[in-house]
């Protein structure tokens, strides 16, 4: 679940990305995982979805890593952290002993939040995400 000030809108990496509405301060919890905003999909639900439904809801599911790693199912982040963009240098970093990302650095009001996806993904995962990603222009 987002823990700080944000908004979504237009993105120079991708599509629409996830901004900062307030100035956050280096180490701030950004994001936390919360069960209750993250829906769990079955191969078989989005299987069943029309082709552009199941599109849209692709681009912005996962299937984890490591032990969180689902096997014919995906997450799919109900609130707006499924608008986080990837980045190799990212300015919010997953801590596994808090279960949240934190800012790396300050970031300052009206800047884009970005993650490294491969925190939350397998090897392989990643570049199938990034492609799905990217949107028809």
């Amino acid at each position: 679940m987002m823990q700080v000030a944000h908004f979504v809108g237009p993105s120079a990496i991708a599509g629409a990305g996830l901004f900062a509405g307030a100035d956050v301060s280096a180490g701030a919890t950004i994001y936390r995982y919360d069960e209750r905003f993250v829906i769990k999909l079955a191969d078989a639900e989005l299987d069943a979805m029309p082709p552009a439904v199941r599109a849209e809801f692709i681009k912005y599911c996962y299937r984890g890593r490591g032990e969180h790693r689902l096997v014919d199912a995906w997450y799919y982040c109900a609130d707006d952290a499924r608008f986080f963009n990837h980045s190799d240098h990212p300015n919010a970093v997953w801590d596994e002993s808090a279960d949240a990302y934190l800012a790396a650095r300050d970031i300052a009001r009206g800047e884009e939040i970005t993650c490294d996806y491969r925190s939350f993904s397998e090897p392989g995962d990643y570049e199938f995400i990034a492609a799905d990603a990217e949107p028809a222009r």
